[in-house]
């Protein structure tokens, strides 16, 4: 009747960290992290570039400082003649893809509303008039205003799903309900996704109105700081161009994308339009006073990047995995760090469970975790991970940026500290993984509260408690057949081995419960309370436990991959058992 309920019960046991009464794995093992800065950490550094700027440096000298051997030039000097640069109006932002139908308002003015193929313009909507645009039958789409009785009037004739809004006037103003802003001196433009058959919206503007709608800084920071953010941001708009090519050339996949260059919440910056306009209007001063100004190098624009802060030099873009570029390397940051520029990030501590950051590289349980290497930024270049994989002790090393996007810390700049479950059981402990394992499974909450006395020696009714709790088999009363055991701690324990099976005692009537557990015994009890298959042939592991009792059993948690013995040879079978390797058995049988 124990067979296959205990095997279902380990199962059970194995997949489940929070069974009832036991110490939650957030209770002492737990993670913490030391870090400074946000974000990536190349190029600009904002906070910075603000420190730098409260010292009196201006944008040119915070540029060249974060961007060695480049040069600011005009925009207009540089593509004379290049069709998707030098139109008035190059950048397409995507605001909002795959939507069954987008709506909009007018909010100052007119436009007027056209079928990009053709260029026919089948409508004009004016001041305070809501429209959608959408399917309108026949595979077209088709323009539709909001009636007063509340349903919308289709316009005519329809068209193909390439459409415009176009503005009359540089005053006039569009709102998009569902991004809950405004905007303004830009052609809103639909597109069809050949993936989905879903729409895509962008706006297409000039380059300074996108920088004027950029959301990174805040107004009240010195102008110098300010500038050299809008000479960055421009930068990043235009290279997007100079990748993409026209919206002309959009292939297949940048149509299914977005049909844009860039997105409004791209991870580089945030665009939102006249809506952030409004609210920053010393940015538009700033804007305006670096009209055009872009970094070169060899007279190409740079992929520009920008980061909030670093821990006290910015990353390199070959750090960064972007390969080597002599314009985006290592440099001092320290600045980011001084009272000027008042960075709430200049220092950070995130706690984590261990059980939160082991899950997301395969640790059933995780001891231990450091950094190994670093970076010249001082960021943490790649990190070890130590713990228990599948029932075995294993490493893994990852890299420091795939620590911060598991747990989603502020950057890659970063101290570890590990606080172990048990004071007498550090992260590097051999067994580390295993009593942790234990614990959370809860097999055992220590010897005490705060100690888990890893050299102590296994009694054998501890090992009744140990594997009725690891097979979560239920109490039963098996009538008393142990003299011994009566008043033991572990007596309902004991009875229960004996019921489903596992232990017949050390005679007829005796338990003999404070016994000390050999490693031959510990074998019997595994492969019986875990009914694991003999091992096919004669084999003949060991060489110290051939004519024993239990050599049979031995043989088998061998063949399991239980055991490796105390070396390649020897399995020591008299050696008693220590609550440590006491650990490692049971994780290993359970995973088994």
């Amino acid at each position: 009747m124990y067979g296959a309920q205990r095997r279902l019960l380990t199962i059970v046991v194995l997949v489940s960290v929070s069974l009832p009464g036991v110490v939650s794995a957030t209770a002492g093992s737990r993670v913490s992290f030391l870090g400074s800065g946000w974000g990536d950490g190349v190029g600009l550094s904002q906070y910075g570039a603000r420190g730098m700027a409260d010292g009196g440096s201006s944008a040119a000298e915070i540029l060249s400082h974060y961007f060695p051997d480049t040069t600011v030039r005009q925009l207009s000097t540089l593509f004379v003649g290049d069709e998707a640069l030098s139109a008035v109006a190059p950048l397409w932002i995507g605001l909002l893809q795959n939507q069954a139908e987008i709506t909009f308002r007018i909010e100052e003015e007119s436009t007027e509303l056209c079928f990009d193929d053709t260029g026919t313009c089948v409508a004009t909507a004016v001041k305070d008039e809501k429209w959608k645009f959408g399917p309108g039958g026949l595979e077209e789409c088709a323009f539709s205003r909001l009636a007063s009785d509340g349903g919308y009037v289709l316009s005519t004739p329809s068209g193909s799903c390439s459409a415009s809004v176009r503005p009359v006037s540089t005053t006039t103003s569009i709102r998009i309900p569902l991004k809950a802003r405004s905007y303004r001196s830009g052609t809103l433009r639909f597109r069809e996704s050949p993936n989905t058959g879903r729409l895509q919206l962008s706006i297409q503007l000039g380059f300074e109105d996108y920088v004027r709608g950029i959301r990174e800084l805040p107004d009240f920071w010195p102008g110098a700081s300010l500038e050299a953010q809008a000479v960055v941001s421009r930068t990043i708009a235009v290279n997007r161009v100079v990748e993409a090519g026209s919206a002309s050339e959009f292939d297949a996949q940048r149509l299914d994308l977005c049909a844009c260059h860039i997105l409004d919440n791209d991870p580089q910056q945030s665009y939102g339009g006249l809506t952030s306009e409004l609210g920053h209007p010393f940015w538009q001063g700033r804007v305006g006073g670096t009209a055009g100004q872009v970094l070169t190098w060899n007279n190409q624009v740079i992929p520009a990047s920008f980061t909030s802060s670093t821990g006290g030099r910015t990353e390199s873009s070959l750090a960064a995995g972007d390969g080597y570029l002599p314009y985006l390397v290592s440099v001092d940051d320290t600045a980011s760090l001084s009272s000027a520029a008042a960075n709430p990030f200049s220092t950070w501590d995130a706690t984590v469970n261990q059980f939160q950051l082991g899950s997301v590289f395969g640790f059933s349980w995780l001891s231990n975790a450091s950094v190994a290497t670093r970076f010249e930024s001082g960021s943490a270049a790649t990190v070890l991970l130590s713990g228990i994989i599948a029932g075995r002790q294993a490493q893994v090393t990852t890299s420091g940026a795939a620590v911060r996007a598991a747990l989603g810390l502020h950057s890659s700049y970063f101290d570890i500290e590990v606080t172990p479950r048990f004071g007498d059981v550090q992260p590097e402990h051999p067994f580390g993984g295993e009593i942790l394992g234990l614990n959370e499974l809860g097999i055992t909450s220590g010897c005490t509260v705060e100690l888990f006395c890893p050299g102590g020696e296994v009694t054998r009714a501890e090992m009744a408690a140990f594997l009725v709790r690891a097979l979560n088999l239920e109490l039963e009363d098996s009538g008393d057949p142990f003299t011994d055991d009566d008043g033991s701690f572990f007596e309902a324990e004991i009875e229960t081995l004996f019921a489903s099976g596992i232990t017949t005692g050390c005679t007829a009537i005796l338990f003999c419960p404070s016994d000390p557990v050999t490693r031959q015994q510990m074998a019997a009890f595994l492969v019986r309370a875990f009914e694991l298959a003999s091992a096919s042939g004669d084999s003949d592991t060991f060489s110290d436990d051939d004519g024993l009792f239990f050599e049979a059993e031995i043989e088998i948690l061998y063949a399991s991959g239980i055991t490796s013995g105390c070396s390649a040879t020897l399995f020591c079978p008299s050696d008693l058992v220590t609550r440590e390797q006491m650990a490692a058995f049971l994780i290993r049988a359970l995973a088994v």
